[in-house]
């Protein structure tokens, strides 16, 4: 495995509903799309898979090297409305748009105008390759045209990167694991993200860190 670097270049602003995006879990995504095929679009919406794909990143203890997102340039989160309705072919006051399915209500995105994106793994440079050019949007939103991606690089670099860069934690790392740690908090830090035995006191992303 190589230390590699991959660089999103955006189209559109990014759309998120956690401060970073998992590097990992985005290629454990796309893996699981790729196993599973067309019943990948028919799984239950709130029944969480056992287990996740295996995925072509180097583990060091049980963490991914495998960093979060860099957005680029830096800049505050913002803020975008829209009003959802629907414009149905109903008689007038036949069809209610004051509750259930046709109801219109306004949403809130949050966003980050970035124009690209910067992850730091060790992993196999031409299946992560592979693999991330089957991504076409990154973030959430990407129904209404958030996170749209014009094009990814890939390259091989000299440093591993994926957990810590220049002193600075590049993902969650459980405290456990670190002799210094400047921040911590109870966060996950590997996939499955939604489950809560992935969950461990760490050192925040882009917090000091000094590695056992």
């Amino acid at each position: 495995m190589e230390p590699l670097e991959i660089v999103f270049y955006l189209q559109t602003p990014i759309s998120l509903g956690f401060p970073w995006i998992f590097f990992d879990s985005l290629i454990a995504h796309v893996r699981l799309r790729e196993e599973l095929g067309e019943r990948y679009y028919s799984l239950p919406t709130k029944i969480p898979l056992g287990g996740v794909p295996d995925i072509p990143i180097k583990r060091w203890h049980d963490v991914p090297v495998a960093s979060v997102s860099i957005f680029e340039p830096s800049a505050e989160l913002h803020t975008f409305s829209y009003f959802k309705h629907g414009d149905f072919p109903f008689p007038k006051g036949k069809i209610s748009r004051a509750s259930g399915f046709f109801k219109d209500f306004y949403l809130k995105a949050v966003y980050v105008p970035a124009v690209r994106v910067r992850f730091y793994a060790t992993g196999e440079l031409r299946e992560v390759e592979r693999l991330v050019r089957l991504v076409p949007a990154l973030g959430k939103e990407r129904n209404i045209g958030f996170g749209f991606i014009r094009k990814v690089e890939v390259r091989e670099i000299e440093h591993e990167w994926g957990l810590v860069k220049d002193g600075v934690a590049m993902r969650p790392i459980p405290v456990k694991y670190l002799k210094v740690y400047e921040d911590a908090t109870y966060m996950a830090y590997k996939p499955p993200y939604w489950s809560k035995h992935s969950v461990d006191l760490c050192a925040i992303p882009f917090t000091r860190v000094e590695l056992l």
